[in-house]
Order: C-alpha cells, then structure tokens, then sequence
C-alpha cells in the first residue's frame, strides 16, 4: 500500500543521533565551577568516540546571539554604534573583576624573586642555627608555593571570564555586520565584494576580539614594569637605572619599529581582501572557468594576488623579528647595562642572592615586555579591523522612504482609486552621485490588474522592478506597493537546501495549497524525476538544477508566500513554450488571478493577449510609456506563435502532464485553477539521503594525520631547513643558558677569590666583557632563527596554497556542486591565516620551551641528587594531563572548524538574495537563523574555553608541586651545595614549570593549529579531472582540429554524480561540419546537459562522442575545451576592466573589440562610458543587465571563432528585435562553425538545418523544422 501523501513532504526524518548533552555547569557544585570538574565528562566522552555537536553542552542563554544583540542595543544607540564605548558600558563590572584577578596574578607571580632573594640570603648566613635557617627557608618555600596556587585559580577565572566575554564580543559584531549586509543600499553594496565581507566577517570580527582580551595588560604591563624596577633599585641601586634607561632606549626603538609594522599591516590587510576577492570571483564561477578552459590562466591570477599578499606578509614578520630582537634581547641588554654599572661603576661585587634575585627579576620584565609585541602587533590589526568594520557600519542603507505603504497617510489618494502599485513622476539612480536611469515614471496598477512590462536590452524593466522593491536610490517622485510582495529576480536565487524549504521559505506547510502551488508551476513531473523528490537537496546558487527548473522554483516561493502584490522579472524566459503556456494559463492566469502582478516579458503573445489587463514599454531613454491595453483589443491573440503549437503536438513521452489550451471563446474570467488529482510520485523518508548533494563536510578523527605533518614538512624545505632552524635555536639557547652559568660563576667569586679580587677591574671587565659577548650572539641568533622561520613559514605557506589552488581549479565539477562555496572559503580565509602566521611560530615555541626544560631538570636533578626521582611523578602528571587534554581539544577544534562553514555560506548566500529576503519580509527570519548558526559554532568555542581552562589550572597546579618539590630539596641539600647554584637551580625551578605548561600547551596547540594544513591537505588530495594535456593522443597544433566540426553522439549515457540518475540514456545523433541545429525540449529534458557531456564536465557513463572523428574522451581536456565556445544560460562577468573580460589574454586588437562590441548592439551602451573599453566591470557584472551580460558573452564567443559554437539559451532574457539581429550576426559570423542552439524560444531556432527534440535525455525527433511540423500534424 502507498504510503500516505502527506509522508511525502515530511522534511526531518526521526534523528537517530545520540540525545544532545545537558548544561551540567547549571548544576555543578561550588569547588566543582573552581576547580571545573564538571568540564571532565565530555573530556573523557572525546577518548572513547568522535565528539558530534550534541555531545557539547548548550550555551548559556545569557551568551545566545539574540540575547547578547537586546543586552547591546541600548548602549549602541548611546553611543552612534562606536563600539568601544559599547563594549566598556556593558561589561565594566566584569572587566573591573577580572582587572582585580590580573593585579592579584601578578602580586603573586611577584613573591617567587622575593621568596629567591630570601631563601638565597638566609642560606648564606653562615651565623644562625641551621634548624632555624632551614625553617625560615621552609617559610618562605611554603609562601611561594601558596602564592602559584593562589595565581593558577586566578588565571583560570581571568582565562574563563576573558574568553566567556570574546564569545559574547564576536558573536555582537558579526551579528550587527550581518544586519547591516542586510540592509545595505545597492551604491554600498557595489562598493563591497563577497570576498571584502568574508574577510571582514572572519579576519577583522577577530582581530577586534582578541586586542579586548588583552586590554587590561595595557595598563597592567606598565604597572609591572614600575613594580619590578622598584623592586630592581631596592636589589642593585642605582645601578638599576642603567638598565631602565635601557628599557626606555628599547622601547622607543620598538616604537619606531611598531609604526612600520602599523603600515604594514594595512598592506597586508589590503593584499588579503584582493586575494580573497579573485578566489571567491572564481569559485562562483567555476562552471563559467571550466567551460573555457581557463583554470591556468585564473589559478595564475591568484597566485599573483597571493604572491603580493606573501610580499606584504613577509616586510611585516621582517619587522616583527626586529621587535622580537628588541624585547626578547632587553633582558640581557639590561642585565649587561646593571650589572655593569654596579660591578664597574659602583665598585661592588656581585653575590648570588643579588645576581639570582635580578635575572627573577629581568625575567618578570621579560614576559611583559615580550608581550609588548603582539600587543602592539594586535592593537594594529585592531586599529584598522576597527576602522573597517565602523566604516562598514557607517554605509548607507536603504531607505524605507523609497516606497510608500498603505498605511501611509500620503495614500489615501491611491486608496480611493484602489490602486495597488504608482509610481508619479519618479526618477530612480543606483547612488545619489550617479546618473538616472528611470526618469519620469508614472505608472499606476490597480488591484488584481495584470500588467506586462516590456522593452529593448538594457532599457531598464529590471530597475523598474528594482525601484518599485525600493531598491534604488529614489531622487524624486512617489512610489506606493499596498500590501504584502513576491518578488521574482531575473537570475533565480536559489538556496541550498531542499526543493521543498525553498518554496515554503519559512511559511507553514499547507498540503493542498502546497500541491496546488507545485501544479501551477508545473514542477509536478519535475520533482517525479528528481532522486528524492521535494526532499531533494538543491546545490549552492542550484547547481544541480537546469534554469527552467530553478526559475520555476523562484516562481512557486512567490506563489506559495500568498502575497498581494507579485513583481515578476522575466520568470517565464527560462522555461519552454510548452511549460510557458502551463505556467500563463494555471499559475498567472489561474492560482494567481485575483493578485496585482507585474510582469516583466520579452514574449509578444502575452504582450498582446487579452487576458493582461495593459502592457507598458521601458524606452531607452528610461521611461515608462503604456503601449497596450486590453479593453482596446478587439481580437483574441493566442499565446503562442502557430510553429510554437505546432511543436506542441510533439510526443515528448506518454506520461507528459496535459496541456491546457484556451479555447476562443472564453471569456474574461480566467480558468479555475483547481487541479485534477494525480499521483505525486515523491520520493518516501527512506529515500531522502539519495536527493542530498551537499554532504556534511568530512571530519577526521583521532590525531592529526603523519602525512600531514610530512607534507608541511616538505612544503617547508625538508631536513636542510629544519636543521638550520634547528640549530639557530639550539645555539640561541645555550648561549642564553651560558651567560646564566657564567653569572653564577661570576657571583660565586666572591666567595672563592675575595671581594677585592672579584671586584678587580680587569677582572670585572674581562667578567662583563664575556657575559656581554654571550648576550648579544644570543640576540643575533634570535634574529636568525626567527628570519628563518618567517621566509620558509611562508615557503611553506605559498606551497600549501598553490598547491590546494591548482587542485581546485583541477577538480570536477561535481566536487563543487556538492561543497558550497563558504565551506572552501574557510580553508582561503582562517586555514590559509594559521599556515601563513601561527604554524611557523608554534614550533618554534616548542623548541624554546623544550631546551630550557632539558637545561632545569638535568641542572635540578644534578643538584638535588637522588631526591631528583620525586621529579619523575611530577612529570609522569604533567605528561597524563597533557595526553588527557589534547584529544578533546583536538575533537572541538575539528569540531570549530565544520560548524563555522555554515556561518560564511549562510552570510554569502543571504548576502547575494539579499533584495529577494527584503521583498518578501523576510529580513527577521534571516536574522533569527543567522543567530541560530553563529550559536551553533559558539557553543564549540564555549566548551573549547573550558576544556582550554581545565587544563591550565591543574597544569599550573603540577607546576606548583614541581617547585615546591626542587625548592625544598635545594633548602634540605643547602650545606651540601654552593649558594650560587642554589640561586641558579630555585631561578630555574620558578620558570620550569612556565616551560613545561609551554610544552604541553605547544604541542596541544600544534595538534589543534595543525588541523588548518590538515583541512587543506585534504583539497589538495581531491579527485582530479582528466589530464587537461594528453602529448601522445592530442591533435597535433598544425592540422587545426577541428577542421569541419562535425559531432557524433553514440548511444551516450551521462550523469553528473556518480550515483546520480541518468540525464541523457542512450543518446544518438550526428551533425555534420557547419551545419546550424536547434535542440529542444521540455525544461530539465536534457538539452543543457548535452553540451555538459560534450565538454566533458562530466565522464561518460557508457558510449561516446567524436569531434571530426575523434574521441573526445582520448584527449586532452583543455585541448577539447578551449576548441570549443559556449554562452552559458547564466552569465558570469568577473570585476575588473571590459578589455580584460573580453580579451583576457591580450589576444585581439582595440578595433578587433570594437567590431564584435558592434555586431551585438552594445556600441552604444560602452560608448557612453569615458572610459570605454577600460570601464569596470563590477562584481557578478551588476552595472549590466542580464541581457547585456548575455551580449558581452557572445561578444567575447565571436572573437575566438569556434568552429563549433553552443548558445545555450543565451538570448533567453533578450527581446524578440535583438534576438533576430542576433541571430543574423550568428548565420554570418559563424557560416563556417557548427553551432548548436538551445532555446525555448522557438522562432530562436526556425532557421535551424534540423532541430533536435529531447525528453528525459533522450532523442525524440531530430529533423527539419518543416519535417517535425508535418510529421506531428
């Protein structure tokens, strides 16, 4: 028994995935939020299965978008949307709290060199009872060891709080840029690409965020600074104010290093949005690359974009080593400086205590002035990522006053004429300093008319459209829509998701007005061949869809929404004659007979017909002039043309759905739109995974892969480079140890040689000249060492880039028709950043941890003698806790990555329907699902918080155990060692345990870091096409193939997804060389998809096609493709100059461009442009016309003279004058090509030498026009 209907539009199957997590943090007990063992469950969920989203715990609701965006709206309005002010406003208590956390941090991370310069000094005095030596030694051990717990709850509150409050930061920002795309006039929205936008949504929302979490350390550093240096005058006298005079003389010269960084920066920044531009640009027309076999030339525009990117990158890293040097050297550069001026210049010597309690010292100042760097380094990035984003909040939007509504007081005149849509007197522009392109509109539509808008190419019907929507920048004049709108674009927008979602656009679903919808669109027979039926996943921009097909689609959405007012651009030019007279008769004239419409048409049999209630025409000068009406027409005209009911009669296929004719005597009420009842034969819940095209991207599980750490290991330079860096950082480490050494050498003279000896002048010159000379190679090898990690980082970075760029462009299509364009954009906006700047550094980090660690422990373990084996549990916990935490921080950020995609295709895909959305009123719903999936990706980043901080602490908390366990053992061993060692081995001992959390954290971090070269591994590793050159089997340059153009299709079966249905079964035909042929059809028979099988987008399934005799299939994919010429049913332009978009090889010569401009009819449309063939072509050519991008399309096919040329609906959208002159400059241009016209106009292809007719991918009829109308009759 068939299952009910109503089972056939069930959208959510019943989940089968494991129940979604609590938040246990609601209900955690005191020391558990402390000490954050609530965190641990899902931790040990992460080592025993792959995490899913519903394993992490949801968001607190004080931290959900829609929250967050109400708690800021007030501040916001405030303040005029500057966000700093914002931000303090609604976060100052929190930010007070955590401030009072950082000074009590760092209060305790002080007592570690007054507990040295204690413990150091008691075991000195030679004069006190050892018992109560060691006691007070032991006192001041204990209070040290107290003060590190006391600073690891500290810093994880503040990591918790700091992050918690990020969380809450970006998701504002990217939810106020959001709004704001929203809403964006179309002057600004010109003024900015898709790829400026991801950038902006991605790279700036950061930079933003991560300079508020170290606001605080911009008046804690300085505070530290004085502290210290108090502290540094107390230890050595004024001898400390040599080396603060070397701060100051450092800090100036990294002031002067930081401006060019600061200029720098914004180089970058700029390179990156260009680069980022010539991506997206070519993966939105990827099809349009293919076709023309241009993916040499665009992948080598993108590597020349990112080559300047790279430029830009490596001056900045060159600079940001200098700041490097300058920070990272000032400790020896002020302990040279100090320790000079006491020795020499005050004539003291040095004892451990002084000596020891100053290098605990210098390295408190060495953190915070290290740090300097990348504060500065973020506040830049947040300086101009602050600037863009206010500068983007600032643009123009779309002002409500465009159009007037009903409840308008001003409506009431229009009211009482029960007028639906006017506009009076009206004069329209994209931006108030451009030109009018409509001037003197006055247009009124009365309730329930029909009127049909008419015009030549480029004359402006769709601005009128565009002004009525209130999407153009009204000059003057009124404009009045009453009621709710549908709205259908020229070129569908089509979302990526079900055929069903799409139409119901987020209204309720209604069964019988659903199925009348589906039968007045006729996609009734459509959705029976579609693998899922309405379930079926439809592809980014409807990949996977033909144009009839997502026109009919844009055209249901509008039925289905029940709107008064329905404005429609041209629906009706994608579809066939036959569907065309379906769609008139049953949707215009039947579902949609009671609503205003406005109808934009090329087509003169609905121009003429007495069922529209008026036609107007847009004239070229940009004005509306009524140039037929219904009431004056005495004769019926009939729909279509006498050929075009002639090929109706044509047996497409038995199961064809009816069509309905209007008789000649019917009268003015239009036919009953009730449907008769058939069997929809939708695919059951069982079957909806066969109509998914876009798969959930793949997520690799477990550790990051060894290959992908041998790919960036070769990408890099292999062992050569490695063991430079290597060596570099070895040496910069033992010189840093040496002069350590060597200072406690120096200290412990006094007590070897003597005062007197020890403070002798050339023995203290030859002291300070040695500890001098290790200082400044230690500096130089820093340098070194980070020069080399910055050009092979960025070796490393161009090779992964070039390398997942080519094998993009190489790819199938079909990997693209199931990867939406946010999901690659990912892997060029936050992968290509971590490979470009983080990865080189962490490794680095590494290794500048795990020298000193091995330099601490053998040092500790050497003095402290056996006791050195209570080091080996310590180290054992650190090990286990770094094992426990890398997996689940390995999972999340696995995790982070796949829930972000959806974030930049929901933006870039909203963004572009973006004037759809407006027109239905539907912005809130947009808005609600954009906070819905910025939540979703938070949450990962929410538990990656927390899991971040568990780690931390008890890190930390091992790290305290580690130095109370040397630290006790060098007091219970002081009589059995000399006090500068002690000295030396408690310095140590208070930053191993920095050093070992440096470790763990670096290599936790590389695992995480490490997924970004992972994720582009895996592009790199995508299926590729074809060989684009096969040297053996290609034909040789000099026999021209192909020389007639004759083509043999032989029993060819082809499919687009290898488990996809079949869309040509069997194909057969031949046409000879020069011979002109039209194909046909029903919308979604196949007609487009044998042109698709010619280029070879996809492989054959069986059979195959010869081109002059030979197999295409056995050469060459660019040398058959770029042999051949096609104008696609969608036009693609990419932005920069007009030459360049017709020439893009520098090929043909200025008259050469002006004579194919000529033939197709746009002279005067360039002329009128100063620039001429230098104008710009805007982003998706939106200072054109869709039919004037059709035009440019086939001026750019004449220049290359194809021997075989396909039009595949390319004068679709184009009026009936322009397409016969067209047509004329075809039959003589091409005389001597094969060309192969795919039309639904049917007067398109009368002159054809034979017309081929498909259904459901097979041949019906392939015969002369006359012979296919005889033999149907």
């Amino acid at each position: 028994m068939a299952p009910p209907l109503w089972r056939s539009y069930a959208t959510f199957q019943s989940s089968t995935k494991r129940p979604a997590a609590s938040n246990v943090q609601e209900t955690a007990g005191f020391f558990s939020r402390i000490f954050l063992f609530w965190v641990k469950p899902m931790m040990q969920q992460a080592h025993t299965q792959q995490l899913n989203a519903s394993d992490v715990w949801p968001l607190r609701p004080s931290i959900r978008a829609d929250v967050i965006l109400q708690r800021f709206k007030t501040p916001l309005q405030q303040h005029k949307n500057f966000l700093p002010k914002a931000f303090a406003q609604v976060f100052w208590f929190q930010f007070v709290l955590t401030g009072l956390a950082m000074l009590v941090s760092m209060m305790c991370n002080l007592m570690g060199p007054i507990a040295l310069n204690r413990v150091v000094t008691v075991l000195s005095d030679t004069s006190e009872e050892e018992a109560e030596l060691e006691a007070t030694a032991a006192q001041w051990v204990g209070l040290v060891f107290a003060a590190q717990v006391i600073q690891a709850l500290a810093d994880c509150y503040i990591g918790t709080q700091n992050e918690v409050a990020a969380i809450q930061c970006i998701c504002l920002l990217k939810t106020l840029l959001f709004r704001k795309m929203m809403k964006l006039s179309a002057s600004s929205r010109k003024r900015k690409s898709t790829g400026e936008l991801t950038n902006m949504y991605t790279a700036d929302c950061e930079s933003l965020v991560r300079t508020a979490l170290v606001v605080h350390q911009m008046w804690l550093i300085p505070l530290q600074i004085l502290v210290v240096s108090y502290m540094l005058v107390r230890v050595l006298s004024v001898a400390a104010f040599a080396g603060i005079a070397v701060i100051v003389l450092m800090l100036w010269l990294n002031h002067f290093v930081s401006k060019q960084m600061h200029s720098l920066e914004r180089t970058h920044r700029r390179e990156k949005d260009k680069r980022m531009k010539k991506v997206t640009e070519a993966l939105k027309a990827v099809s349009v690359v293919k076709l023309n076999a241009w993916e040499g030339p665009i992948t080598a525009e993108i590597n020349a974009a990112r080559e300047t990117e790279l430029r830009a990158l490596l001056k900045m890293r060159i600079m940001t080593s200098l700041s490097i040097v300058l920070l990272w050297g000032m400790p020896v550069f002020v302990s040279i400086a100090a320790f000079g001026t006491f020795s020499a210049g005050l004539h003291r010597h040095l004892t451990p205590a002084i000596v020891f309690t100053s290098l605990a010292l210098f390295l408190l100042i060495q953190a915070p002035l290290r740090s300097i760097t990348s504060i500065v380094s973020m506040a830049i990035q947040c300086s101009v990522a602050l600037e863009r984003v206010s500068s983007f909040l600032r643009m123009d939007e779309l002002e409500e006053s465009n159009v007037m509504t009903a409840d308008d007081p001003l409506a009431h005149k229009y009211k009482a004429k029960d007028v639906g849509v006017a506009v009076e007197k009206g004069e329209f522009a994209w931006d108030k300093e451009g030109l009018s392109l409509l001037r003197n509109v006055d247009l009124e539509v009365k309730m329930g008319e029909f009127v049909v808008v008419q015009g030549p190419v480029g004359c402006g019907k769709s601005f009128l459209c565009s002004a009525l929507l209130g999407e153009m920048q009204k000059r003057r004049g009124t404009v009045l829509v009453s009621g709710s709108v549908a709205y259908c674009s020229q070129q569908p927008w089509i979302q990526n998701m079900t055929v069903k979602d799409n139409i119901l656009f987020g209204h309720p679903f209604e069964r019988t007005k659903y199925e009348k919808v589906l039968d007045a669109c006729a996609l009734t027979r459509d959705l029976q061949s579609l693998p899922a039926g309405d379930r079926t996943e439809i592809g980014e921009r409807g990949v996977n869809l033909s144009g009839g097909q997502q026109a009919r689609i844009a055209l249901a959405r509008a039925c289905y929404s029940d709107s008064s007012v329905y404005i429609l651009d041209s629906p009706l030019s994608a579809v066939d004659a036959i569907v065309q007279n379906e769609i008139f008769e049953k949707c215009l004239l039947g579902l949609l007979r009671e609503k205003t419409i406005i109808l934009v048409t090329h087509n003169p049999e609905i121009m003429t017909s007495r069922f529209i209630t008026r036609a107007v025409t847009v004239n070229d000068a940009g004005s509306v002039i009524e140039t037929f009406c219904a009431d004056n027409q005495p004769d019926y005209e009939a729909l279509v043309s006498p050929i075009g009911r002639d090929l109706d009669r044509l047996s497409f296929d038995n199961n064809a759905t009816t069509l309905y004719s209007i008789s000649e005597d019917t009268e003015d009420v239009a036919p009953d739109c009730s449907t008769r009842k058939k069997s929809l034969s939708f695919a059951g819940t069982e079957d909806s995974e066969r109509g998914r095209l876009i798969q959930a991207e793949t997520r690799s599980e477990g550790r990051v892969a060894r290959h992908v750490f041998e790919a960036y290991y070769h990408a890099v330079g292999g062992l050569p480079v490695v063991s430079a860096i290597l060596v570099s950082q070895m040496l910069w480490q033992v010189l840093q140890i040496s002069s350590d050494f060597w200072l406690s050498h120096w200290s412990n003279d006094a007590a070897t040689l003597g005062a007197a000896a020890a403070s002798a002048h050339t023995h203290t010159a030859y002291r300070l000249g040695v500890y001098a000379s290790l200082g400044l190679l230690a500096a130089t090898m820093v340098f070194g060492r980070t020069v080399l990690v910055t050009i092979y980082g960025i070796r490393a970075a161009r090779n992964l880039f070039d390398r997942m760029t080519y094998a993009l462009m190489h790819a199938p299509m079909r990997f693209f028709d199931a990867n939406p364009i946010g999901r690659v954009l990912t892997r060029y906006g936050g992968d290509v950043a971590a490979v470009d700047v983080q990865i080189p550094f962490m490794f680095g980090t590494l290794a500048a941890n795990v020298f000193p660690v091995g330099c601490s422990l053998a040092t500790a373990a050497f003095l402290i003698r056996w006791k050195g084996l209570l080091l080996l549990p310590v180290i054992a916990v650190y090990v286990a806790v770094g094992s426990f935490y890398i997996s689940p921080a390995r999972e999340l950020q696995r995790l982070s990555k796949t829930t972000l995609s959806p974030v930049l295709t929901h933006m870039s895909e909203s963004v572009d329907g973006a004037s759809i959305v407006r027109a239905f009123g539907q912005v809130q719903r947009f808005f609600q699902t954009s906070s819905a999936i910025l939540d979703a990706n938070h949450k990962i980043w929410y538990a990656q918080v927390y899991v971040t901080q568990w780690f931390s602490l008890r890190i930390q908390l091992v790290g305290c155990l580690l130095l109370l366990v040397v630290t006790s053992s060098l007091v219970l061993l002081h009589r059995q060692l000399d006090v500068a060692m002690i000295g030396l081995a408690f310095s140590y001992s208070l930053k191993i345990a920095a050093n070992l959390e440096g470790i763990i954290r670096s290599l936790a971090r590389i695992e995480t870091v490490m997924i970004s070269p992972e994720r582009i591994q895996e592009y790199i590793e995508i299926e590729q096409e074809a060989p684009y050159r096969i040297p053996m089997m290609d034909p040789p340059a000099q026999l021209e193939w192909p020389s007639t153009g004759s083509i043999l299709f032989d029993k060819v079966s082809f499919r687009y997804q290898p488990r996809g249905d079949l869309v040509l079964r069997s194909l057969s035909f031949s046409i000879a060389g020069g011979q002109k042929i039209g194909i046909v059809g029903r919308t979604g028979a196949g007609k487009s998809s044998l042109a698709m099988a010619l280029f070879r987008i996809s492989e054959l399934t069986s059979g195959r096609v010869l081109v002059d005799g030979v197999d295409v299939a056995t050469i060459g994919l660019k040398t058959l493709r770029e042999k051949l010429s096609i104008i696609p049913q969608s036009p693609v332009l990419f932005k920069g100059s007009l030459r360049a978009y017709l020439d893009p090889f520098d090929e043909f010569t200025d008259d050469q461009l002006w004579a194919s401009i000529r033939e197709v009819g746009l002279t005067e449309r360039i002329a009128e442009d100063k620039r001429k063939l230098v104008m710009i072509v805007e982003e998706n050519g939106e200072n054109f016309s869709v039919g004037e991008r059709q035009m440019l399309c086939m001026a750019r096919t004449l220049l290359r003279h194809s021997r075989i040329v396909i039009f595949d609906e390319a004068t679709a959208t184009i009026d009936h004058e322009t397409d016969q002159n067209l047509q004329q400059v075809i039959r003589t241009a091409f005389k001597k090509s094969t060309v192969l016209t795919i039309a639904h106009r049917l007067d398109t292809v009368l002159d054809s030498d034979r017309i081929l007719v498909l259904d459901k991918g097979r041949s019906v009829e392939f015969a002369s026009p006359k012979e296919l109308v005889s033999t149907s009759k």
